[in-house]
């Protein structure tokens, strides 16, 4: 999925005009033992409890490729008779409709999930009639001949308030306030099938976490037979790696400046064309090639970058390889500039040492004190 199909499928889930249809939820206590059980049309919920679950909906979706969003995809082993995706498969195709098929789903949810707490886990199905779109992107709402039946997963953590008193809008007054059981942002979510090219993908899903930890990263492995990618650290970790095998001696300051410059550009771009922040296998290589690596040093580009990226990995993402700013450390300085004046920074060789050369602009200031002034019209530096 991209950024484009994640924002498509969000306006499904608008207060006032929202697509799902049906919803299953099971209440967790923190030994793991079913408190309550909810099954019923989404429509009939109460107004204010449609909007509440919007928000999750919403929340579910969101975050950035590479860091809490990962498009995975099913090794056809598992699309097998038996397999997880067509366990997952069965779910969707159910309509949430099926009782044994959600609460087989929950009962593995709540064995392999070992964070403590309690937890609200949700299961959402839905039917979003794709509408046609113009070649000037214009969406035909009423035409379409694509129908996109989806299950949404949400595991929430539950907190209680402790009573006190708190403020009562209708009644302009603080009011006492007994102790409640209030459902958080979603901890892991995810959509199945995935939506690609405007159209359902059964043989991937997007899924979702709020953080990377060893415990949660098997999840994916319990439940889809899909490892996780590395995740943001990692990443950039593995990267650095690469860059360093690769470029060798080349691995200078303007060939890396040159390298994050490039990375800056297609992130920006990305941005631009809301895709997700792939990069291939050869548009890496691409890269390091532009940014000074030679022939000898490109010969086991192959093999280092699958050594680095690892069996589950297909790509490297552009949003964990580039930060906001180009920063310098060493054990006696830290320095950061930002990407775009990157440029202005030069490198030179000084009686056979490197030193890099800053432009000093005008009115520059050491911790808010100024320490060099414009020069006036016709005043003579000293």
């Amino acid at each position: 999925m991209d950024k484009k199909g994640i924002n498509e499928i969000k306006k499904c889930f608008k207060k006032e005009d929202c697509r799902i249809d049906r919803i299953r939820t099971c209440f967790i206590n923190e030994e793991g033992e079913v408190l309550s059980r909810f099954s019923d049309s989404f429509y009939a919920l109460e107004d204010n409890e449609v909007f509440k679950y919007c928000e999750l909906f919403k929340r579910s979706l969101s975050g950035k490729f590479g860091r809490e969003l990962y498009t995975l995809e099913f090794p056809l082993k598992e699309e097998e008779e038996g397999g997880k995706q067509d366990a997952l498969f069965r779910l969707n195709e159910s309509e949430l409709k099926e009782e044994a098929l959600s609460e087989s789903f929950f009962q593995k949810i709540n064995e392999i999930y070992s964070v403590p707490g309690k937890k609200l886990l949700i299961l959402a199905h839905g039917i979003y009639d794709v509408p046609k779109k113009t070649s000037d992107g214009l969406s035909l709402e009423d035409a379409s001949d694509t129908v996109y039946r989806f299950t949404l997963f949400l595991l929430c953590p539950v907190n209680l308030l402790k009573e006190g008193l708190c403020f009562d809008k209708e009644k302009d007054s603080f009011i006492a306030r007994s102790e409640d059981f209030v459902v958080q942002k979603p901890e892991i979510s995810f959509l199945y099938p995935a939506f690609h090219e405007r159209g359902a993908d059964i043989h991937s899903l997007l899924y979702r976490t709020k953080k990377r930890e060893e415990g949660l990263d098997s999840i994916t492995e319990e439940l889809f037979g899909i490892g996780l990618p590395y995740g943001e650290k990692e990443q950039k970790m593995q990267f650095s790696t690469l860059v360093q095998e690769v470029l060798k001696k080349d691995c200078n300051f303007e060939n890396i400046r040159l390298l994050q410059e490039e990375l800056q550009e297609i992130k920006e771009q990305s941005k631009e064309e809301e895709k997700e922040q792939s990069l291939s296998k050869s548009r890496v290589k691409q890269l390091l090639e532009n940014a000074g690596a030679s022939e000898e040093g490109l010969a086991n580009f192959s093999a280092l970058y699958d050594n680095c990226l690892g069996e589950n990995d297909s790509a490297f993402y552009a949003e964990n390889l580039v930060d906001k700013n180009l920063e310098l450390k060493s054990e006696n300085l830290q320095f950061k500039i930002k990407n775009e004046i990157s440029a202005i920074l030069e490198s030179r060789m000084i009686d056979g040492k490197e030193y890099l050369l800053l432009p000093i602009s005008d009115n520059l200031e050491v911790n808010g004190i100024p320490i060099r002034r414009k020069l006036e019209e016709g005043e003579v530096c000293d």
